[in-house]
């Protein structure tokens, strides 16, 4: 008796049982708990006037500095293993205002994204802005957040009202335990500011006489009408805080600086391992059922 013309279909029947066994596994396996790198972040984004400036491009489309800063919170929050948290806050005048405290990041996905989108320009409650005094909040109530909380301060650092000659520009802020980057978005070339009415609508450019501006030791005027990324002044703020200075070139950039082990604190957290066991299911499966094994049955 030739025995061999039952081995295919033996050898298939034990494929679809080591397959059911498989996905038993795979509805049954708890979460597998893991020690690994996460990261608590908290990110402040500048909605002032001039950071409607579009001087930014995404594929080749200019857009807003507001804009371009949303765009890397997106794909940092794409990036961020789970068991980490992030948060949103907004800065405008001299004040700070949280929106979502740190939430974890795979159980509030959705909700995280959703909520970034509403993030804009028509939350504003003043046309000020007092960066450092606003970074200085932000560290401020980083820090009553706890969980070695990374601070992401995102502006074009523009002082409205600019600051006097030797003013330090923000609060000492040396008694709070807070790390994190500051983040200046904008482009090297000053440009006009857009004026948005309370609709939310463009009205215009803002003029010289229109704004408050600074008279350096000759005379000549510093045209706050204009704006652009303030590299200095941001990273002298850095020093002041203890904080990173990062000019924002690219999402990708922005999410190297803040994966650092620097920020990251390994905590123990349970991981979804059941795509495993499914995965080898459906290879099972679809090795019984090849053409090879029809033919042959």
């Amino acid at each position: 008796m030739n025995l061999s013309r039952f081995l295919p279909s033996a050898t298939g029947n034990a494929l679809i049982l080591l397959a059911l066994l498989m996905l038993m596994v795979a509805v049954f396996m708890p979460p597998v708990v893991m020690k690994k790198a996460a990261y608590n972040v908290q990110i402040t984004f500048d909605i002032s006037q001039s950071m409607g400036v579009e001087d930014q491009l995404y594929r080749g489309t200019p857009i807003g500095r507001l804009t371009a800063s949303k765009n890397a919170a997106r794909y940092l929050l794409e990036e961020l293993p789970c068991g980490s948290s992030i948060g949103w806050s907004i800065f405008t005048g001299r004040r700070v205002l949280s929106l979502i405290k740190p939430v974890e990041v795979c159980q509030h996905y959705a909700g995280l994204l959703t909520s970034l989108d509403y993030v804009d320009g028509q939350m504003r409650w003043a046309n000020a802005s007092g960066v450092g005094k606003g970074l200085h909040q932000s560290i401020r109530a980083a820090d009553e957040f706890g969980r070695r909380t990374t601070l992401v301060f995102m502006t074009d650092g523009q002082e409205a009202p600019p600051l006097r000659a030797g003013s330090r520009g923000m609060p000492k802020s040396d008694k709070y335990d807070v790390d994190g980057v500051i983040v200046g978005v904008g482009g090297e070339v000053a440009v006009r500011i857009p004026k948005v009415d309370d609709d939310g609508s463009l009205a215009g450019f803002w003029q010289a006489d229109e704004v408050v501006q600074r008279m350096d030791e000759t005379g000549v005027q510093s045209h706050e009408e204009l704006s652009r990324r303030q590299d200095k002044h941001l990273g002298n703020l850095g020093r002041l805080s203890g904080l990173a200075y990062l000019p924002l070139i690219s999402s990708e950039a922005l999410a190297d600086a803040v994966l650092q082990n620097r920020f990251a604190t390994h905590q123990f957290v349970s991981v979804e391992l059941r795509w495993v066991p499914a995965s080898i299911a459906l290879l099972l499966l679809c090795f019984r059922f090849l053409p090879y094994w029809r033919t042959l049955n």
